[in-house]
C-alpha cells in the first residue's frame, strides 16, 4: 500500500466537472508541478469551514492528500478571484480558451512557473474587458515557452533577412519564406500580414506587466485577424479543435 503525502501548494483552478452526485473534479495550474486534476468530496452537498467558495479562474491556497498520485482537495482558501460571479459570457470564454490552450500543452517542465504567471497575468487583463489582445498574447507567448514559435527573422530557404512586408509561413516548417522563395512553400501556408508580423515580432520581445496598456500598438482588426491564424498555427501541431472559440466570436459583436 503506497504511503499517503500531504502537500501545500497555490494553484489557479482553470477547469472543473462534476463527478459522482456530491463531489466536484478540478484541474489546477500550479506553479511547479503543472496541472494537477484533484477531486473535492461532497463540495457539492454540504458547507465546510475548510473552504472558501471554489469556481473557476480563482487563485487559491490548497491542502491536499496524495496517494498513487491521486489528490484529494480537504482545504482551499481564496487568494484571487478574477471574474464576478455570474462570469460574463466573453470573460469566461476567453478565460476557457486560456485553460484549453494550457492544458493541450502541458508537460511538467522548467517552464511551469513562467506558465503559470503569464496565465494569472491574462486572466487579470481579461477580466478588465481585454480580450483579443490578451489572447495573442498568451498563445505567442505559450510557443515561445514551448520552442515552437516560428521563425520570422529570416527566410527558411535562401537564410536573407525578412524585410517589411507580406509573407507566407509555411505550418510543416514552421517560418516564413521569403517571396522570392514563396513558391517552395505552396502547401500548408498562412499568409501573414506586414502588420501581423509586427504584432507577432513585439508581442515576442515585449513583457508586460500586470497593469496592460496597448492604447495604439495595433488594430483590433489585426489582432482578430492574427489570432485566427495563431490558432491554426497551434492547432496544426496539437491536432485539437478549441470548443470556446466559437462562444467567444459570438459574444463579440464589436469584432
Amino acid at each position: 500500500m503506497q504511503k499517503r503525502e500531504y502537500l501545500n501548494f497555490e494553484g489557479i483552478t482553470i477547469s472543473s466537472y462534476e463527478y459522482g452526485e456530491f463531489d466536484k473534479i478540478f484541474n489546477i495550474l500550479s506553479p511547479h508541478k503543472g496541472i494537477i486534476t484533484a477531486i473535492i468530496k461532497r463540495i457539492r452537498k454540504t458547507s465546510n469551514k475548510n473552504f472558501d467558495y471554489i469556481d473557476v479562474f480563482q487563485k487559491m491556497n490548497f491542502k491536499a492528500s496524495i496517494t498513487d498520485n491521486f489528490y484529494i482537495i480537504y482545504e482551499a482558501k481564496s487568494v484571487e478571484t478574477w471574474f464576478e460571479r455570474p462570469i460574463k459570457l466573453t470573460n469566461l470564454s476567453s478565460g476557457n480558451i486560456i485553460a484549453e490552450l494550457t492544458i493541450n500543452f502541458n508537460s511538467i517542465n522548467e517552464n511551469n512557473n513562467y506558465i503559470y504567471h503569464l496565465v494569472s497575468k491574462c486572466l487579470k487583463w481579461i477580466s478588465k474587458d481585454i480580450f483579443i489582445f490578451t489572447l495573442v498574447y498568451f498563445q505567442i507567448k505559450l510557443l515561445l515557452a514551448e520552442g515552437i514559435f516560428p521563425e520570422i527573422n529570416i527566410c527558411l530557404n535562401c537564410n536573407n533577412k525578412i524585410q517589411p512586408g507580406d509573407y507566407l509561413l509555411n505550418l510543416i516548417e514552421s517560418g516564413i519564406f521569403c517571396n522570392k522563395c514563396s513558391e517552395k512553400t505552396k502547401f500548408s501556408s498562412l499568409k501573414l500580414l506586414e502588420q501581423e508580423i509586427r504584432l507577432l515580432k513585439h508581442i515576442k520581445n515585449t513583457e508586460y506587466d500586470n497593469n496592460l496598456n496597448i492604447n495604439n500598438i495595433i488594430t483590433k482588426k489585426v489582432e482578430l485577424s492574427l489570432y485566427k491564424k495563431l490558432s491554426t498555427y497551434i492547432k496544426f501541431y496539437t491536432n485539437k479543435e478549441l470548443k470556446s472559440e466559437k462562444i467567444l466570436f459570438s459574444s463579440l459583436n464589436k469584432y
